[in-house]
């Protein structure tokens, strides 16, 4: 098992993940372990028809269980704030892992596109709240319109993944 390991929590952070898979250049980020956790059980099971380890969450846990962070020594987690499971289970996670010996733990979040609607804006805004004394980059995706003019509802989401990308590739840990 790699030392390193990127937790993808939610649906936004499965994506990133997925992303992150198919698009890194650093060595190490194309071996470390990946993990996707997510409390959608349609999503899981695809996930795992790909081959990809998974763990389910249940919406109504306050805990995440950690027995899969055995050995891991830097864990990144990726969320998607706004949502239901990433804005509830980063904060959780991270804790958790923290709490279970992972030596350093970051956290890359990312705070929803206008177009993604202002209910969806306000939560990941009580929930980045929550992470204020982790090690967290925030990734707001509205930024990312200004820096790309070419940027689109078609593939605004690429970007965005991209940017983890480039979170973790510069050494966040």
């Amino acid at each position: 098992m790699s030392k390193t390991m990127i937790l993808a929590v939610g649906g936004a952070g499965c994506n990133m993940a997925e992303t992150i898979m198919r698009v890194a250049n650093a060595h190490w980020v194309k071996e470390a372990t990946y993990l996707f956790a997510d409390s959608d059980m349609e999503r899981l099971s695809e996930l795992g028809k790909k081959g990809f380890e998974t763990l389910s969450l249940q919406c109504d846990s306050d805990s995440f269980p950690t027995d899969k962070l055995k050995g891991v020594e830097k864990l990144y987690i990726l969320a998607g704030l706004g949502g239901v499971t990433g804005s509830k289970f980063a904060e959780i996670a991270a804790k958790a892992a923290q709490s279970d010996g992972v030596e350093n733990v970051a956290l890359i979040v990312t705070i929803p596109f206008v177009f993604e609607g202002s209910g969806k804006l306000g939560k990941a805004t009580e929930a980045l709240k929550s992470l204020s004394d982790l090690p967290v980059k925030v990734l707001n995706n509205e930024e990312l319109t200004e820096r790309y003019p070419d940027i689109n509802f078609i593939n605004a989401f690429e970007y965005s993944d991209k940017e983890a990308l480039n979170a973790i590739e510069s050494g966040l840990l």
